[in-house]
């Protein structure tokens, strides 16, 4: 959940004067001691104070890996047409999910030395996420993708090859993060370049969306969000996810996006029912999903909280519920 301006500016003035009570912060910002308690609360709601006393939550590195690209959307017939355009991708879409929550996080990805890439520079930048890691081809123009209603027509943009260049010449930023969130096309390559699991290594986040397998270095991913249609061939969903944790996922987290979120883990298997009005869809949304339980678990959140957020963060696409 984003910051009002009001909740930004009581946030950081509590941070130079941690011990003024709520009648002398009402005094300063000219408002009621009533509006400063409301204040106040939202802003543990929002996990950036942690109780009483002004305790801040310690601001966490996080750090993105995917593409970002220029959709190109074409709906309806010849004679009905409707074309739309819009910055996206799973870097784009995720960094400023986690914006809005408060967290600036790094992203790694290529994007063209072109004008249509300086645009999406400054449109991440003035959603406050790191461009500082993007690389920016010398030759090749910033990704676009035209997208039917019958699906993906037609890609310009960049092979793997493209990429890996970008990831190794950052190896160093994604292997020293507090948490680490990997689109599912670059999950393999990172797994490959990441050290052994240390305490010191970051928490590896990924999510994929289940038809069949789940391919075994998804076991590398110490927080995973999958999705599914159904829970019809729940004890299947199960046993896979069993595996995985026993390869060292520390938390699989497998929903419909409807109806509820099962969690797997060393110490069993919990099921928590999602709210009826956050609803999403499973095989489209899972990655603002994932996006919500980072925000929620780096603050500090408990699961089931984190859970939460992240239903309402998947349910909104990404902003504010």
């Amino acid at each position: 959940m984003k910051l009002t301006s009001r909740e930004s500016e009581i946030a950081e003035f509590l941070r130079k004067e941690p011990l003024i009570s709520q009648d002398e912060l009402a005094l300063h910002f000219g408002i009621s001691r009533s509006s400063v308690a409301v204040h106040i609360s939202n802003l543990m709601k929002k996990g950036i104070i942690l109780g009483k006393g002004y305790v801040f939550n310690k601001k966490v590195s996080v750090v993105i890996v995917g593409q970002v690209f220029l959709e190109i959307r074409v709906q309806g017939e010849l004679d009905n047409t409707v074309i739309d355009m819009k910055y996206t991708g799973f870097a784009a879409e995720v960094s400023k999910a986690l914006a809005g929550y408060g967290i600036k996080s790094k992203i790694i990805t290529v994007i063209g030395n072109d004008e249509l890439g300086n645009d999406m520079v400054n449109d991440l930048k003035a959603k406050e996420v790191d461009i500082g890691n993007i690389y920016r081809h010398p030759q090749k123009r910033t990704c676009k993708k035209i997208v039917s209603d019958k699906g993906l027509c037609l890609v310009e943009g960049y092979n793997t090859k493209d990429f890996q260049q970008a990831i190794e010449a950052r190896e160093w930023v994604a292997s020293n993060c507090d948490w680490l969130v990997v689109e599912p096309e670059f999950q393999e390559a990172i797994v490959r370049k990441l050290p052994g699991r240390e305490d010191q290594s970051p928490c590896l986040c990924g999510c994929w969306f289940l038809n069949d397998e789940i391919p075994a270095f998804l076991g590398r991913c110490d927080l995973l969000a999958i999705g599914v249609n159904n829970f019809q061939k729940y004890d299947c969903y199960l046993k896979k996810a069993r595996k995985l944790v026993e390869a060292g996922t520390q938390n699989c987290i497998i929903t419909d996006g409807s109806n509820s979120a099962v969690l797997i883990n060393n110490q069993g298997v919990s099921d928590f029912p999602l709210p009826p009005n956050q609803s999403f869809n499973s095989q489209t949304g899972m990655h603002f999903f994932l996006a919500g339980l980072v925000y929620g678990l780096s603050v500090g959140y408990p699961i089931r909280q984190a859970i939460r957020i992240a239903s309402g963060t998947a349910n909104s696409g990404g902003e504010k519920p």
